[in-house]
């Protein structure tokens, strides 16, 4: 039979902003209790006092996520070189047979171009093209009978330079995109490389980003 205490731990677990605010002390024990009292009414199939799981969540010792957080946490404090890109578009594309032929063609074109930004993520069965918003009428033009999927402007490039160590860190990248969850802010899309990570946002979303990341 599962107890009280462990079906807290279970629901507590599942819900990784919960827990941490729990661990930090953010929470009013009394108002989650209530809260998650249905739910876990329903795990153990019987009812229960909000007492009871009040005490459980007193009891609850953090999963594994806080020790490795706080691993996260002391490492992005290294970062200190974040760039933004500003006007910003995004394109995605159904994959074709000419699809990479033309993405080749027009790289080898912007080259000639000093400052546009230009890069790709190429996919099982979509593309999608991160441009400089000047380039939006090319793309438009080269790519006209492709089959596109998502246009999107009015965007930004957030770029931040990791440490060497980041891959060594299990929830590296799980606290970055914590910090932007946490302001509410909605990632278009993430591109990667092994010491470079970039969040595509919305223009009016990045001085909240960029603070929450340089505040971290």
């Amino acid at each position: 039979m599962i107890t009280i205490q462990q079906a807290v731990d279970r629901i507590v677990r599942e819900k990784p902003f919960m827990e941490e605010a729990l661990h930090e002390g953010l929470i009013n024990l009394s108002a989650l209790a209530l809260s998650i009292k249905p739910q876990v009414e329903d795990v153990i199939a019987k009812p229960v006092k909000k007492g009871s799981i009040v005490m459980a969540l007193k009891r609850h010792e953090p999963g594994r996520l806080i020790p490795i957080t706080v691993k996260a946490q002391r490492l992005a404090s290294n970062i200190h070189n974040i760039i933004v890109r500003s006007n910003i578009s995004v394109f995605t594309f159904e994959n074709s047979i000419n699809l990479y032929r033309k993405i080749t063609e027009f790289s080898k074109r912007l080259q000639m171009e000093k400052g546009l930004f230009f890069t790709f993520s190429y996919g099982v069965f979509e593309t999608t093209l991160i441009v400089n918003s000047k380039a939006e009428n090319d793309i438009q033009q080269m790519f006209a009978d492709e089959k596109q999927l998502t246009h999107e402007d009015k965007l930004a490039c957030v770029t931040l330079y990791l440490p060497d160590e980041n891959t060594e860190v299990a929830g590296y990248y799980y606290y970055i995109l914590k910090l932007i969850a946490w302001e509410g802010i909605n990632i278009v899309e993430v591109l990667s490389t092994t010491n470079e990570f970039s969040l595509i946002i919305r223009d009016k979303d990045v001085d909240r980003a960029f603070s929450a990341l340089k505040q971290q």
